[in-house]
């Protein structure tokens, strides 16, 4: 039966992917994301789709990096470092002989939540997806924000600091990230770096290990910190947060604590911030993709 869209999520680690069908999602699954070269990528797909090619009729795809989704050009792939200067589009098409639509991955979870989950109804949003990096989106009067170079929303560049240009350190990507907080508990606990997962955490928390409720509180008032800085430029009505570590509650309970800490402090009369964990969780990318693949090709929603 056709009908059926392939939708791939690319990330940094994985591509997740599943059918799509009816407002439904169907055969999920995830392999890892090759790093070292465009072709092995084209590869990993191609061995997707073959499982699929009879049933689908186009491809949508989220992944990072700025992409031009009306073209297909790509600047570059973000932490697909062998991705720079070339039309994806063009590229997919070839590879694939399908109908093949692609978006920034932060903005296609901004679309997700628009579309299907806590931004709707939401005339103005924001769309923070902790992960390796802080990606996100910008829903802005009702539309995706994109920027006049395509990069609105990339806060994982946010600087933090005056000083220290060149290390990443000081970057809200890194202080924001989920990476940095396993790796600064596995550091605390006197582990290996890669030793630690966020559930790990969670559970060392709740467990009452003091060492590391204070370097999450220290976390997530980083990130309470820029919601503050997103609030006072952008405005928004909400605050989405998504990625993985966000589907623990105690993330955004945490958050919205520090929050509270941070407007108490101050004696300025901030607009305060609303926040809310994601409905769609790891969901949202692939809905966005879908979202933006049907309107590339003026399909109903």
């Amino acid at each position: 039966m056709k009908n059926k869209i392939l939708v791939f999520d690319i990330g940094g680690s994985f591509i997740k992917f599943s059918l799509y069908f009816q407002g439904e999602f169907m055969s999920k699954g995830k392999v890892k994301t090759p790093l070292d070269s465009l072709e092995n990528l084209l590869v990993a797909l191609k061995q997707i789709l073959n499982q699929f090619m009879d049933e689908c009729e186009g491809i949508a795809v989220s992944m990072p990096g700025i992409v031009n989704s009306a073209s297909g050009h790509m600047v570059h792939g973000g932490s697909l470092r062998y991705i720079n200067d070339i039309n994806m589009i063009e590229v997919f098409k070839k590879a694939f002989h399908k109908p093949v639509a692609i978006e920034n991955d932060g903005k296609c979870a901004a679309l997700g939540e628009a579309w299907r989950g806590s931004l709707q109804g939401i005339t103005d949003g924001v769309v923070l997806v902790v992960g390796t990096g802080m990606g996100g989106g910008i829903i802005s009067q009702g539309k995706l924000l994109k920027g006049h170079h395509l990069s609105a929303g990339e806060f994982s560049f946010i600087r933090t600091n005056s000083e220290y240009a060149d290390n990443d350190d000081y970057l809200f990507g890194m202080q924001g990230s989920s990476f940095v907080l396993t790796k600064t508990v596995a550091k605390a606990k006197g582990l290996p770096a890669d030793s630690i997962t966020g559930e790990q955490v969670f559970k060392f928390i709740e467990e009452g290990d003091r060492a590391v409720q204070t370097i999450f509180h220290e976390y997530c008032r980083n990130i309470a910190t820029q919601i503050i800085n997103l609030q006072s430029i952008l405005d928004p009505e909400k605050f989405v947060i998504g990625g993985g570590i966000s589907e623990n509650p105690l993330l955004v309970i945490t958050i919205r604590e520090e929050l509270e800490k941070l407007y108490m402090e101050s004696i300025y009369n901030f607009v305060r911030a609303d926040i809310e964990q994601s409905k769609l969780g790891n969901e949202a990318n692939l809905l966005g993709a879908i979202y933006n693949y049907k309107q590339s090709y003026h399909l109903e929603l």
